[in-house]
């Protein structure tokens, strides 16, 4: 009741200018930002885009941990409607070669239609990001992040017993990291990062960069980063589907004083007792899922004000630990898992002191045999000073890994790092956007590994604010040090635990193009890229080998393209993307593929938009995917596989509420396949949500 209370909140009305605030580099929106006018009124935002009335005045935009930035909103041309006016805030995180907290913000002039509004404004030199909004996502029949990130472009996903691991750019699950608000939620003892249980109702955006990012997020960040952005949003949703699935979640914000507040509930269950051919044995057998049931309850909270923001998620998750198509021996298993994760960032003066606190505990229990039952903890405690230098930014933190587990299990390693990065901070006349950085990261165990970043794009033709065509590079170097849980496994019978090296991308870079072309009703973007990178000492979990147990690979190479095509309109949108990769493994004189990595991807998606209506699609392919430790053979590969997903919504708008109604149809085709060899994943489904939200 009071959450059904808090969404009759009053819609805006009269001439407005429609103000958005985005990341510079990722092009993400930003929630919380303070706007203080002329007059000395001051407002808190509770979401990224929000509508002001035309006034003829002057606005600073500010947000923790980001440059300040100075608007002339200015006065409407007759008749011009409502104008977008978007503001690229620039992370304290990198340096700018000018102060954009004392002159009106160049990048605010950008006036476009609405339509465009979604657009990353600035992303950083070199890379070309992508991100969709929860909003856009609801809107596509979307209720879960395991749907989100099927609709950004690059992904790959992996599932198997009920988590979800993300892969960019052919990268294994553990080489992205995966950040809440710039908090990392990978574990520290796996490197893994399960995001398939975070609510919706929770995030503001999702943004998917492919590429090493060494400098901005350090160790791991191999293959690529996800970043999402929480927001401040008044949601109510609930949600049912094929095989049992159920779930509700909601948010509320508010604010007391100049802080604003948010917090976020969600639960969700499934019995995933879907059927699948079982072809391991003699003959064929369709057989059903059993102990695949899965239930899952996540609390997020976080304050903001211009001095500190705070963020808290808790959740808890039980499932069936089913186990492979052919194997009933884990028909009784069961797995709990509890995580805490804490972040604050507080201003001293000039600098930033961000702490943070990540904490996993997982329960293995198998009634059949108690002897295997298992506890495991893992927690990660990270404090960093962040300030201005030398026409730069710079980074200083320190950290220490926790691991206890069943067997007298325990380890623990301290860390630090040092790192100063510099921007070129692009403006709609400078035609070159050029950043660079480097860090250095101690950690015991692995000594002193050094990594860089450097990236650049070009406008070559065309302005910033319409049409253009660029030209983007980028190189840098990154690093993995072996995870807590890759050295206690790293021997065959688990006696001793032989050393692992971490392993070091020595070149990671892409070089590529991008063309825009706008024009007052529709926009379109099309971007292609040729992409390299080379791992030494690759450590790499070998599917089937006799330990079970990680080895580090002499030599990782992967070569590939990249390419991307976006059209937006009022009425419809479409999106298409195509990777092509050749991923290898280099040991003496053997060469393996890499698994699971398959040769070709792709898939399109678009939405047509009627009145209130949504109609919108989702196709996507892999290709054939290698997974055995041996050359490239067809006989050892999981085939190729076309998913294909249809969903409808319709927007409904009362006084002050909005409702949206959505209906999917999942795997319309009824495709037969695995993520991963062995576990199978369900066919065709059915799932319909309702939303209700603020009208805005």
């Amino acid at each position: 009741m009071v959450l059904l209370v808090g969404l009759m909140q009053p819609p805006v009305s009269g001439d407005s200018v429609w103000l958005c605030v985005r990341d510079a580099l990722s092009g993400a929106p930003l929630v919380g930002a303070q706007l203080r006018f002329s007059n000395g009124a001051s407002r808190t935002l509770d979401d990224a885009c929000v509508s002001l009335r035309h006034v003829a005045a002057e606005l600073r935009v500010a947000r923790l941990g980001y440059h300040p930035r100075t608007v002339m909103l200015g006065t409407p041309a007759s008749g011009a409607g409502e104008r977008t006016i978007t503001v690229a805030m620039t992370p304290r995180l990198l340096g700018s070669t000018r102060d954009s907290s004392d002159r009106p913000s160049e990048m605010a002039q950008l006036a476009t239609q609405r339509v465009v509004a979604d657009a990353p404004v600035a992303p950083r030199a070199g890379v070309a990001p992508a991100s969709i909004s929860a909003r856009a996502a609801r809107e596509r029949g979307t209720t879960a992040m395991n749907g989100v990130l099927a609709l950004l472009p690059y992904t790959s996903l992996r599932s198997a017993r009920g988590e979800t691991g993300l892969s960019l750019r052919g990268a294994r699950r553990e080489q992205v990291v995966i950040t809440l608000d710039g908090l990392p939620l990978n574990d520290p003892a796996t490197g893994l990062a399960d995001v398939s249980d975070l609510p919706l109702a929770a995030l503001q955006s999702i943004t998917v960069t492919p590429g090493a990012d060494p400098v901005n997020v350090g160790s791991g960040a191999n293959g690529g980063v996800l970043a999402l952005a929480s927001a401040a949003n008044r949601v109510l949703a609930v949600h049912t589907g094929a095989f049992g699935q159920v779930a509700a979640e909601g948010s509320y914000t508010g604010t007391r004083g100049d802080t604003r507040w948010q917090s976020a509930l969600s639960h969700r269950r499934a019995v995933n007792d879907f059927t699948f051919v079982n072809t391991a044995g003699q003959a064929p057998v369709r057989e059903s899922r059993v102990n695949n049931d899965e239930s899952r309850t996540v609390f997020t909270a976080s304050a903001m004000n211009g001095r500190a923001h705070w963020m808290a998620l808790a959740s808890l998750g039980d499932r069936g630990m089913v186990g492979a198509a052919n194997v009933r021996a884990y028909d009784e298993d069961r797995a709990r898992t509890a995580r805490v994760f804490l972040r604050g960032q507080v201003a001293a003066g000039r600098t930033l002191l961000v702490t943070g606190l990540r904490h996993f505990d997982l329960r293995y229990r198998d009634p059949q045999r108690p002897v295997l039952n298992t506890q495991a903890t893992a927690s990660a405690a990270d404090i960093e000073w962040r300030g201005s230098a030398w026409r730069g930014a710079w980074r200083l933190g320190a950290g220490t890994d926790h691991l206890t587990g069943t067997g007298a299990v325990r380890q623990r390693r301290s860390r630090g790092f040092a790192a100063w990065g510099w921007q070129r901070e692009p403006s709609l006349a400078q035609r070159l956007a050029v950043d660079a950085g480097v860090r250095s990261d101690l950690v015991q165990g692995a000594g002193i590994q050094p990594t860089g970043a450097v990236g650049a794009t070009w406008r070559a033709f065309g302005s910033a604010a319409g049409s253009s065509w660029s030209l983007l590079a980028r190189g840098a170097q990154a690093v993995r040090v072996p995870t807590l849980y890759d050295l206690y496994f790293s021997s065959p019978q688990r006696l001793t635990v032989r050393a692992l090296d971490p392993e070091r991308v020595t070149l990671d870079a892409s070089a590529g193009t991008k063309a825009v072309w706008q024009r007052a009703r529709w926009r379109a973007v099309a971007e292609g890229s040729l992409v390299t990178r080379d791992t030494r000492n690759a450590i790499v979990w070998f599917p089937g080998n006799f330990g079970w147990s990680p080895a580090n690979v002499g030599l990782e190479r992967l070569r590939g393209t990249e390419s991307r095509l976006d059209v937006t309109t009022p009425r419809f949108s479409v999106s298409a993307w195509h990777t092509w990769y050749r991923s290898e493994l280099r040991s003496g004189a053997l060469l393996i593929p890499t698994p699971y990595v398959p040769q070709h991807s792709l898939a399109a998606n678009g939405a047509w938009r009627m009145g209130t209506h949504t109609i919108s699609t989702n196709v996507r392919v892999q290709g054939r995917r290698p997974y055995t430790a041996g050359p490239r053979n067809s006989l050892f590969e999981l085939p190729a596989v076309t998913i294909a997903d249809v969903a409808w919504s319709q927007r409904l708008r009362f006084n002050r509420v909005e409702a949206l109604w959505a209906v999917t149809l999942e795997n319309v085709t009824d495709v037969q396949w695995q993520s991963v060899r062995g576990f199978p994943m369900p066919g065709r489904g059915w799932s319909a949500s309702f939303t209700l939200a603020p009208r805005s």
